[in-house]
């Protein structure tokens, strides 16, 4: 029997996620002729039809669904194999993939690329930005060897470890009565305000929507697409937010147009915290790195 080669399940899981031949061929930086003939070659070998092809797209058959997911499995212990010679002993080296949420990129990264380039010396971190389901995926499927996010992920599927707490903030345009207050404000002051969200797929939304049902608060429905629109929206008066205290530099610093006031008593918060998978053989290197972050 001839056997399925990895390149032919690697192009089987890129169509099926992307969803069509054309846009796999993109991602995979090869011609649609010679994803197609790969894929032709692949039914043949299994004597299955793995797709059923339209103007519209690809859709797999039912057989497609079996072989995809069992296709996955593989290319995940490949690469599991492949990462266990990437390092010497807590040393890693080599190419090393991580992703990080939008709404940590740019405030906390720095501080994760600093620890780890001091530690790895070595290792060439390569960096994709995701959001959380996207992020947790492609760490399934051993597209990316750990990720940096807000904790709990709601699975116990992952290895995860914290690096710190973070405190979210109340954040108001200045001319709001609230700007000139000189203590903290109290939570359910956000009942009588109009709360700025992200939009669906960012987790900081999730976050948000539930401090604001603590406060017995409607969100509004105004979404902004990352945390330098909302910043900018809550600057020209539509409403507040929430920002979490390591954007507040970036997003709302001197000429921003933005004032922050923190929340008294049991401030709402969450964690940040680094996530990989239970077989990497990286895991010890990850424990460190995040004891060597340690935000404050």
């Amino acid at each position: 029997m001839s056997w399925p080669t990895f390149q032919q399940l690697r192009y089987l899981v890129a169509i099926a996620d992307a969803g069509s031949f054309g846009a796999a061929a993109d991602e995979e930086f090869v011609s649609q002729p010679a994803l197609s003939a790969q894929i032709k070659e692949l039914e043949r070998k299994l004597g299955v039809t793995l797709f059923e092809r339209s103007v519209r797209g690809a859709m797999l058959t039912a057989h497609g669904f079996e072989v995809v997911e069992r296709a996955r499995v593989v290319l995940r212990e490949m690469n599991d194999l492949v990462e266990t010679t990437k390092h010497d002993g807590n040393q890693l080296r080599g190419r090393i993939e991580l992703g990080v949420i939008p709404t940590l990129a740019p405030y906390v990264l720095p501080d994760v690329v600093r620890a780890f380039t001091q530690e790895h010396a070595g290792a060439e971190l390569h960096i994709r930005e995701l959001q959380t389901g996207q992020l947790l995926e492609s760490l399934r499927y051993g597209e990316i060897d750990f990720g940096l996010l807000a904790l709990p992920i709601g699975s116990d599927e992952f290895a995860t470890a914290s690096i710190g707490i973070d405190k979210f903030v109340l954040a108001l345009p200045k001319s709001h009565p609230l700007a000139k207050a000189k203590s903290p404000v109290k939570l359910d002051v956000l009942r009588n305000e109009r709360v700025i969200l992200l939009e669906d797929g960012h987790c900081l939304r999730d976050q948000v929507t539930l401090i604001c049902e603590l406060a017995f608060s409607e969100p509004s429905e105004i979404q902004a697409t990352s945390m330098a629109t909302l910043a900018q929206m809550v600057a020209a008066g539509l409403g507040v937010t929430l920002l979490p205290e390591c954007a507040v530099k970036v997003e709302a610093g001197p000429g921003r147009g933005i004032v922050t006031r923190k929340f008294a008593g049991n401030s709402p918060s969450r964690t940040i915290g680094l996530v990989w998978r239970k077989s990497s053989p990286f895991a010890e290197a990850f424990q460190q790195l995040c004891r060597s972050i340690a935000l404050s």
